[in-house]
Order: C-alpha cells, then sequence, then structure tokens
C-alpha cells in the first residue's frame, strides 16, 4: 500500500470515528453524548448580542476607536462582522470607521500597534481584518503576518530550542530587563489565532506531502516552533523539560511563572484561562486531538469545570477566560464535557446562559474585578460577544 492510500485509510478512519462521536455513538475519557439544544436560548443569545452590539456601537468614539486603543477597537470589529447581524457587516458605518483608525497604526516593519505590545496589538488586529475580508486589505495582512512570524522567539533572535522561551510571543520583542521574560502563553494565543486566519495567504497548489519538492511553509514552521513552547507552559512532566513541572496537565502563564501561584506541595498551579489558552494553540499547531499534550489538557479542564468562575483565579480574568474557554473548546470539538463528579455538562449552553445572566442592562458586560483591564465594558462586552459566537456555532 502506498504512503498515500495508507494516508487515506487513516482519514475515512478518523472521519468515521468523528461520525460516530456525534451521533453519541462513540465517546472519549472525559466527554460526553452530544446534547441536544432548546432553540429558545439561541434566540435569547441573538437578542442579547444585538442589545451588545447596539451598545458598542453607541460607545464608538468621534475617531472611530473604542477606549483609544487599537486592539480594543480590533476586538470590537471582530465581534461586529462575527455577528452576522444586519447593519454590523464588513462595509458597516461602524465597522468602517473603526478599520480607519485600525490602519491609523499599520508600521513600516508591517506591524500594526501604537508604542506598546507589538505582538498582541497586530495579532488582534490582523485578526479583525482578516475578518472582515476586504480586498484592500491583503497586502497590508500579508505583512502582518510576515511581521507575526518574525516576531516569533527563535533562531533569529539567538535563542535555541534548548531556551524555554524558544517558539513562543510576548510583548517585548526582547528582554529590557534581565527579570522580564521574553514569551507568554496568552501573547502566543494571540499570534496562532492571527496566523490560523491567515493561512490562505500562503496556499499552494499542491500541499501533499509525496508531491517531490513538497516544503513547510513559514506558518507551518512557526507552528512547530510554537508546540515546543506550548510543552514548557505545560504541567505535564512526559513532555515538559522544565524542572517546575508538575503532572495536573493545565498550563501556566510562561516557563517559571504561574499567575495563579505556586501549588501547596511546590510547582506551579495551572489556572482555567491559561489552559484553554493551551488547548486551542495545540489544536491551532495542528497536534491531533488524541495527542497526549491535548487530552490532557482536556482533561484538566473537565476536571475544573466552571462558568462561574476562573478556575484558580476566582474571578480575575474571567471574561478572557470565557473566551478562551468557547474557542478552545470549539476547536477541540467537544460537545459535552464530564466533570471529577462524573455530571455532563453542555458546555456551549451552560456558558451562554451564564452570559445572559450577568449581560448589563445596557447591553454591555464588565468585570468588577479590573485586573487585567476588565474594568473596560468596550473590551469585556467584545470578549462576551466573541465567546457567545463561539459557543453557538454548532447549535
Amino acid at each position: 500500500m502506498t504512503a498515500r492510500r495508507t494516508r487515506i485509510c487513516s482519514l475515512l478512519t478518523v472521519c468515521l470515528v468523528s461520525g460516530l462521536m456525534a451521533s453519541g455513538g462513540v465517546t472519549r475519557a472525559g466527554e460526553g453524548a452530544a446534547p441536544r439544544r432548546d432553540a429558545s436560548l439561541l434566540r435569547e443569545s441573538q437578542a442579547a448580542s444585538r442589545r451588545a452590539l447596539a451598545c458598542l456601537r453607541d460607545r464608538q468614539r468621534e475617531n472611530g476607536s473604542w477606549s483609544d486603543h487599537p486592539a480594543v477597537t480590533a476586538l470590537v470589529v471582530t465581534a461586529m462582522v462575527g455577528s452576522g447581524q444586519e447593519g454590523f457587516g464588513p462595509r458597516s458605518e461602524a465597522v468602517t470607521r473603526a478599520l480607519h483608525y485600525v490602519r491609523r497604526f499599520v508600521q513600516p516593519d508591517g506591524g500594526i500597534y501604537d508604542r506598546f505590545y507589538p505582538s498582541y496589538c497586530t495579532s488582534v488586529c490582523v485578526s479583525a481584518l482578516a475578518a472582515a475580508g476586504l480586498p484592500e486589505d491583503q497586502e497590508l495582512l500579508a505583512n502582518g503576518r510576515r511581521f507575526l512570524i518574525h516576531l516569533q522567539a527563535d533562531e533569529s533572535e539567538g535563542f535555541t530550542p534548548d531556551d524555554a522561551q524558544y517558539g513562543g510571543w510576548g510583548y517585548e520583542q526582547s528582554p529590557a530587563r534581565e527579570e522580564m521574560h521574553r514569551a507568554d502563553l496568552s501573547n502566543t494565543q494571540f499570534a496562532l489565532d492571527a496566523l490560523r486566519r491567515l493561512e490562505e495567504l500562503e496556499k499552494r497548489p499542491d500541499a501533499d506531502m509525496d508531491v517531490p519538492g513538497w516544503v513547510q511553509t513559514p506558518t507551518e514552521l512557526a507552528y512547530e516552533r510554537a508546540i515546543k513552547f506550548l510543552e514548557r507552559c505545560q504541567n505535564l512532566k512526559a513532555t515538559n523539560d522544565q524542572p517546575w513541572a508538575s503532572d495536573d496537565g493545565g498550563f501556566v502563564y510562561h516557563p517559571g511563572q504561574s499567575k495563579a501561584g505556586a501549588g501547596p506541595e511546590g510547582g506551579l498551579r495551572s489556572y482555567g484561562g491559561m489552559t484553554y489558552a493551551g488547548l486551542m494553540s495545540m489544536v491551532y499547531a495542528r497536534l491531533d486531538r488524541d495527542d497526549v499534550r491535548v487530552r490532557a489538557a482536556y482533561e484538566w479542564a473537565c476536571r475544573h469545570w466552571s462558568v462561574t468562575e476562573n478556575p484558580g483565579l476566582g474571578q480575575q480574568g474571567l471574561y478572557y477566560y470565557y473566551l478562551t474557554m468557547a474557542r478552545a473548546l470549539n476547536a477541540y470539538g467537544g460537545e459535552a464535557l464530564v466533570d471529577a463528579g462524573g455530571v455532563s455538562h453542555d458546555w456551549r449552553r451552560e456558558l451562554v446562559a451564564q452570559l445572559l445572566k450577568v449581560q448589563k442592562a445596557d447591553g454591555s458586560w464588565v468585570n468588577e474585578n479590573g485586573r487585567w483591564m476588565e474594568q473596560m465594558p468596550d473590551l469585556v462586552t467584545a470578549y462576551a460577544l466573541l465567546a457567545i459566537q463561539n459557543a453557538t456555532q454548532r447549535w
């Protein structure tokens, strides 16, 4: 049997198993049968989204921005065009004004940022422009992709695969002080999301690995490097070569630091927002969902299931947690999670119901715990809308 025929057979087997899983015929550890969902909650979520979009439209500033910040503006744009609601498409007045504002921050190096955070700002800005999909932005997007790949910590900066920061993205292009880290999982997940959206810019006539002369694209190479960084953010001794790693399968902020602090027996505590960021990033980097690293992260999420707090941090970064949860579980493909007590949870329904429950009367969302800027209604409302969109995508 040729290599190509073997791969086709393997693909058919995967499709068959996936189909059985979708129909409830096969389940994996931590996964319940696909649930039936009430259409009324979907309609409620659409009404809540309309209220939120109207609120954001009213909060747009004269210069076209939200919060006078290109990244916040880009997140709102992504939420607007992703809503599919009338009046918020790529050529709508609000989005047109916002994109004009974002384009003001295009830099000669191809990035889209103001004075700070070139990686984060460029990632969310090119994601917004890619979501809008306007033909006039194709060159800008291609430049943004090259800029993001250049920002990855790799050999071009003197990093080797043995360095803990290798393969990641961070706020600083290079450490300004010895104690500063170069890369972190939050920036890395936003960069990988952007690169995934921009992959079509690297289209090849034939990507079959049997074709003589086949080579990896720059984005595929970036994914490969990123996997090494992701391993070093995960509490999984089998694949993490860092001495602090424990073995619960969850993720921390960057190698050597967790925003949830140290565990009672030493090591770094995993927490919700980063574990979902790690799960999403591994799927985007094309690791199979049966990979031991992916399964360990998913099973951590099952054991620590919650829609009322960010596990490990309580109310801190709660809406960032909702966004990363929805993106990660949507990308992973699971529909029902079985928690540590054996209870099955329809994550889409529970997440949407919780977000509708805490929406403000004016249509916005805000976190009373203001850590990581979550006191800002513009930012948090964008997070919530994007979470709802991911949760309702396969309703």
